[in-house]
């Protein structure tokens, strides 16, 4: 069975943003993936601190929420990464998850995480034009592949600011869908 790990970044729980992942979810589970979520905004994680103990030790220092995160990424096939566009980017609470990703980096720049981890790059945004933030996301899918993940694709949801500004977007949850069952089963390939 397919494992996928959302990390919801937006403050707001229940908001487009959780809408989206959900979407995209329900299809990975549909087909028998197993799904767990984290709302970021209601956890304990610190900022790196830019120590390095974690590529002496094999392992981050802190003692935070981010250790049961490092295990469930480890363990995933695929991985939400879902956020508003704020400030032209992820939000802060994302953005303080991602730069905690470096224990999986090791040292010569090795990974330790499995081949094939899938990433889904999914943004909420006010701004109708989705391609206005997609070269960010490529940067951050770059970064990501460093890191050692597989593939990564991205899915922009413009134009959202409430839930009917997505739930009447029929193409998009069709997209939403795609990606649901791209992370469940098929085969990846970088976007």
């Amino acid at each position: 069975m397919k494992k996928v790990v959302i990390l919801n970044g937006s403050p707001h729980e229940h908001g487009c943003t959780a809408a989206l992942a959900d979407v995209v979810s329900k299809e990975a589970a549909d087909l028998g993936a197993e799904v767990k979520s984290y709302y970021l905004n209601g956890m304990n994680i610190n900022s790196c601190q830019g120590c390095r103990a974690c590529t002496d030790k094999g392992q981050c220092i802190q003692q935070d929420d981010m250790r049961e995160i490092f295990d469930e990424i480890a363990s995933a096939d695929g991985i939400i990464f879902a956020t508003p566009v704020y400030m032209w980017q992820m939000s802060a609470q994302l953005k303080t998850a991602v730069d905690r990703l470096l224990p999986f980096l090791r040292p010569g720049y090795t990974t330790s995480l499995e081949p094939g981890k899938k990433v889904l790059l999914a943004a909420t945004q006010g701004r109708p034009d989705t391609d206005l933030f997609r070269h960010y996301f490529e940067h951050v899918g770059n970064n990501l592949l460093f890191l050692g993940f597989g593939s990564y694709k991205i899915l922009i949801a413009g134009g959202t600011r409430q839930h009917e500004d997505l739930t009447n977007q029929t193409e998009l949850l069709e997209e939403a869908r795609h990606m649901g069952r791209w992370l469940a089963n098929e085969p990846f390939a970088n976007s």
